[in-house]
């Protein structure tokens, strides 16, 4: 009966060790192919970063120009009121301008200079802050 238990161990030791290398080098083949498609893989993920880049670019792009816009129309509104009221030649008198992002406040200075110049009846704006 060992003897049998030996012959039957060995058997299934060798099936197993052949399956084995068939297996390894099924997957060795496999593998290099799905290298490749790895290869591919990765290069497509890059260009599709590109093109995430390029996109949220042109996001930021129309939000910031969306921004200065409305920050460039309210300055014109306040410059314009500031300058009738005989106040400070300051955006920093605006709480809108204080609490507004970079672009808002980019294109709320750049209206709020042009209109507190245009409407200004005195001499006291002739500087950036008037002072």
């Amino acid at each position: 009966m060992n003897k049998v238990k030996k012959v039957l161990g060995s058997v299934t030791l060798a099936a197993v060790l052949v399956s084995s290398f068939g297996v390894a080098s099924f997957a060795q083949g496999w593998g290099w192919g799905r290298g490749q498609d790895r290869w591919e893989q990765r290069r497509n993920d890059r260009n599709n970063d590109r093109y995430d880049d390029r996109y949220n670019d042109r996001y930021n792009d129309r939000y910031s120009r969306q921004q200065f816009e409305k920050g460039y129309r309210d300055g014109l509104d306040r410059g314009r009121k500031d300058a009738q009221t005989n106040r400070r030649r300051d955006p920093n008198n605006s709480s809108h301008y204080r609490d507004g992002n970079r672009f808002y406040r980019q294109g709320f200075e750049r209206g709020f200079f042009q209109a507190f110049d245009q409407y200004s009846r005195n001499d006291r704006g002739r500087g950036r802050w008037g002072w």
